[in-house]
């Protein structure tokens, strides 16, 4: 693509959330004395990409998907609307709607966002450039399927293979009568997965500087895929069993068990029995929430209130440092600057409340390489993602779920893949008082770091039940 060309479309994005922050920032202030102020939060995704289903390739595209929320302050009371269309009009309305809804406010006023531009944390215009024209991501995709199946044809093993490859792209735009904060986010991903037992991930946000990572995906997974399979019986495995955790699924247990309990919320419920300083897992656990770690697609420069993130160190060494904490009820100011519109299944982001979550995540490395951690196990096995672990309850820590895919570790013979829909895992994750030892308590941290795409962390061996 000339480079001219390249530079129009990267100016092009950014001139749309110029606009966006625009309109936002002027329409407080057209309410007149209609009410006392309200913050308007504004998201607009678009992703484009394609499907694999075999050896066919199919386009999938989601383009200018609007969700706006509305927080509305009238005479000390509160009242929420949303919409997902940009048009002043309906705004209005969605402000009419929400004063005829409205409760005692907390707290009375809302804080002004402070202005931040796009910058270089979660998109490069060079990525997105590279990427714009969707013949461009059809070249990548079509290198990875063909790369794939010319494997394929040297070592077979392919009966089925699923996956995707797709560019996203997120504008934030939060605004009330004090200021407007808008950032730009975007993001490249594949995920791939053979005879539906088998499969790997690839995500960037900084263009790299050659895409064959990416176009030989597919033959790396394969060319590592193990040819046999073994069910909990093949490895007579059963009660608590050392188990590692790749990255992906250490952050899927820490994002759903752990960090919903680290909350000041949580503590007020009487969910959090800890201290600051006590004691919550084995010494060498630190976890930080970092929403300035660059290259990270979850990081941000300011939270769903439009405060400036920070880097908050949740756990350090094994102790409770602090809780994720809103804004004081009171002034409005302090906290965690960690308020976001993380929905529920059954809600739409544009009408999630705000509630106390982590951006993006880190945990620190450990002192010993993956092989030299798993060196003293016997039998193990390798669990690559979790499957329904929606279904965790939070409340306790505890989790009992389907693995999705993953590998045997057995001293002396070649890895095998765990049988799909043969193993179950359960455990809790933090060891809460009357209850059964936490995972946390009992773990060893690879020194090697994965990025996940929205954390950095080491492979975990701990134990669990099957």
């Amino acid at each position: 693509m000339p480079v001219e060309e390249r530079s129009r479309r990267a100016q092009m994005v950014a001139n749309e959330l110029e606009e966006l922050a625009h309109r936002v920032s002027r329409f407080p202030g057209g309410l007149a004395r209609t009410v006392d102020d309200v913050e308007v939060w504004l998201q607009r995704s678009s992703s484009w990409g394609y499907r694999f289903e075999g050896r066919r390739l199919s386009p999938v595209m989601s383009l200018s998907r609007d969700r706006i929320g509305f927080r509305v302050l009238k005479d000390g009371r509160i009242g929420h609307a949303s919409c997902t269309r940009v048009d002043e009009t309906l705004w209005r309305a969605c402000v009419e709607r929400a004063l005829a809804a409205t409760v005692p406010a907390t707290p009375p006023t809302f804080v002004a966002p402070r202005t931040r531009k796009p910058g270089p944390l979660t998109f490069d215009p060079d990525l997105a450039d590279a990427l714009a024209p969707p013949r461009e991501l059809q070249r990548i995709a079509d290198a990875l399927s063909d790369n794939l199946w010319h494997e394929s044809e040297r070592i077979g093993q392919v009966k089925s293979l699923e996956g995707e490859v797709a560019y996203g792209l997120r504008r934030y735009v939060i605004g009330n009568r004090g200021g407007v904060a808008a950032s730009l986010h975007g993001d490249l991903s594949a995920e791939i997965r053979i005879n539906r037992s088998h499969g790997d991930a690839f995500h960037v946000v900084h263009s790299p500087e050659s895409f064959q990572p990416l176009a030989l995906l597919g033959a790396r997974t394969l060319r590592n895929m193990p040819s046999e399979m073994a069910a909990p019986r093949d490895l007579k495995l059963a009660g608590r069993v050392p188990v590692v955790l790749h990255p992906r699924a250490f952050e899927a247990l820490l994002r759903r068990l752990v960090v919903p309990l680290l909350t000041q919320g949580s503590r007020r419920a009487g969910l959090l029995p800890f201290k600051d300083g006590d004691r919550v897992g084995h010494e060498s656990l630190t976890l930080v929430d970092d929403a300035g770690m660059d290259g990270l697609a979850s990081s941000r420069h300011f939270d769903d209130e439009g405060a400036p993130t920070r880097r908050n160190a949740l756990i350090v060494r094994g102790r409770l440092s602090m809780v994720l904490e809103a804004r004081s009820p009171e002034t409005g100011q302090g906290g965690s600057a960690s308020a976001y519109r993380q929905p529920t299944s059954s809600e739409d982001p544009q009408d999630a409340p705000l509630r106390e979550a982590a951006a993006s995540l880190l945990v620190e490395r450990g002192d010993l390489g993956f092989h030299e951690m798993i060196a003293a196990e016997e039998r193990a096995i390798l669990i690559h993602d979790l499957l329904g672990l929606h279904g965790a309850d939070p409340g306790r820590a505890r989790f009992a779920c389907g693995v999705g895919s993953g590998i045997t570790l057995e001293r002396g013979r070649e890895s095998r893949l765990l049988t799909p829909g043969e193993w179950q895992v359960a455990g809790s994750a933090l060891t809460l008082p009357g209850g059964p030892a936490g995972f946390l308590s009992d773990i060893v941290l690879s020194r090697e770091l994965y990025d996940t795409g929205t954390a950095i962390l080491p492979y975990c061996l701990t134990h669990l039940e099957v």
